[in-house]
């Protein structure tokens, strides 16, 4: 009986944190992708040395890497910042939320 009833009490407390860390396991892998395509997105406009409709199409080819993240890109003086936003969702508590990671290029002249 005793044995039992530990099991039970730590199968009732055990469980809960399992499921919680394959959400977050989720959350870093869309974190990842999201951090994948930024980079991409920068080394295609720092490669090109220009930001044109031709850059955009590399860009938009890149976004099969991460389908649900959104990517902007601000023209800060003579550097642009790529901003990808990502989904955060942990499906147990019902909570969803978005993350952004921000980064500046080189000085693209």
């Amino acid at each position: 009986m005793k044995g039992a009833f530990e099991f039970g009490f730590i199968m009732l407390f055990s469980l809960p944190m399992i499921v919680f860390g394959i959400g977050f396991v989720e959350i870093m892998m869309n974190y990842n992708q999201a951090r994948y395509l930024q980079n991409y997105t920068i080394m295609q406009i720092e490669h090109q040395n220009r930001l044109d409709d031709s850059v955009y199409a590399l860009i938009e080819e890149g976004k099969r890497y991460c389908d649900q993240c959104d990517v902007r890109i601000i023209n800060i003086n003579e550097r642009y910042r790529v901003t990808v936003t990502f989904p955060i969702r942990l499906p147990i508590i019902n909570y969803e939320a978005k993350g952004m990671t921000s980064t500046l290029t080189q000085i693209i002249k």
